[in-house]
């Protein structure tokens, strides 16, 4: 089995974030990153065979650029020795902005063409409200000089919305201020209280009204500079789309290593223990084994997160089955998708409710 895409999660922050459900300790990487690095470096050496045609690689986290920069060299390196790469690989990577120095950028664009950093707001009430109590946007534009001063070009952002007391007029305050810099990419998520963080304990919940606007904004000011909706939460002109994501969407198999980390190898997913000490001392992932049908309409659910959705023979060629599922021409006669020449895309309508599509299909 080859994996053409491979995902390695660094679990380390400085300080969890109030709303981040994602697997990460607020642990000195000084201490623990050797022990993590240890462990990366013998997976890498065990799933050699299986990466040899590398497409993409994408450092995740927690804060990838929290690592101690010797770590980070020597993760490079042991990458570069025991895989293979596609011509143009894409080689992606994690940042806070209040991480990156110079000495940083310089070594990581040794290796990395990508760069996806969290900014969240630009606004400091905004940012206060889901406990990003660091970092100002000073700080995000001196990072972003230095990403473009090592010789990154490929630089994307993060930022949410619906946050608790945003307006309208201040998450199109957000979105000028990140066009007015010079990145490619950006990705604008609606903040979800997601149960078993701080920020669900606050009761929180987004107005569905106001969120539905934001997005509808987001689509409509980056298409006027060039950073078109290409998937649901995410805007790029077609040269600088996140190819790690757009190949999983599409059903590719990708290697996770790391706590936490989700692997798919076109049949079944597994996913890491989300605990570093038993990640560490070898406690198996958990697997998730579903028939074929059902993993099936998974894959081509993930597919219609895209504008583009499924290309003529896309599916077929990914999973060798067929996209003619039963339930499609009720979603065409809903609405939802849009059927022609062999393409299957979802409408406007079906991106803003991809979730209600994913009812039906699953169903």
């Amino acid at each position: 089995m080859q994996y053409p895409n491979l995902y390695i999660h660094v679990p380390f922050c400085l300080r969890k974030c109030n709303y981040c459900a994602f697997y990460s300790v607020s642990a000195d990487p000084e201490k623990y990153a050797g022990a993590w690095l240890d462990k990366i470096s013998q997976q890498l050496m065990r799933d050699t065979q299986k990466l040899q045609n590398l497409k993409t690689v994408y450092f995740g986290g927690g804060t990838p650029s929290i690592l101690p920069l010797p770590i980070l060299k020597q993760l490079f390196k042991t990458i570069q020795t025991h895989c293979n790469f596609d011509q143009f690989p894409e080689i992606s990577m994690e940042a806070n902005p209040e991480t990156v120095t110079p000495e940083l950028a310089e070594t990581v664009a040794g290796f990395v063409n990508r760069i996806s950093m969290g900014v969240q707001s630009f606004k400091p009430t905004l940012r206060e409200a889901v406990g990003r109590h660091t970092g100002s946007p000073d700080m995000v534009e001196n990072a972003v000089k230095y990403w473009k001063m090592a010789g990154i070009d490929n630089i994307g952002l993060d930022l949410l919305y619906a946050l608790p007391g945003e307006t309208l007029a201040d998450f199109q305050a957000d979105l000028d201020h990140a066009v007015s810099l010079p990145i490619r990419h950006l990705s604008c998520y609606s903040i979800i209280p997601e149960e078993g963080t701080p920020f669900y304990q606050t009761g929180y919940e987004p107005d569905d009204e106001l969120s539905a606007d934001m997005w509808e904004l987001a689509g409509d000011i980056l298409a006027r500079h060039n950073m078109p909706r290409y998937e649901i939460s995410n805007y790029a002109a077609p040269e600088f789309r996140a190819k790690h994501n757009w190949n999983i969407w599409h059903g590719e198999p990708y290697l996770g290593l790391g706590p936490s980390a989700a692997s798919f190898d076109g049949t079944d997913r597994w996913t890491e223990v989300p605990s570093l000490e038993k990640w560490l001392t070898g406690t198996p992932p958990e697997v998730d084994k579903i028939d074929r049908a059902t993993r099936l309409r998974e894959i081509f659910l993930m597919g219609l997160r895209t504008v583009e959705g499924w290309a003529p023979g896309e599916f077929e060629k990914a999973t060798g089955a067929s996209a003619d599922f039963p339930v499609l021409p009720t979603l065409v006669n809903q609405g939802w998708l849009i059927k022609k020449d062999g393409a299957i895309r979802p409408t406007e309508k079906g991106l803003n409710f991809w979730n209600e599509i994913g009812v039906d299909l699953l169903d």
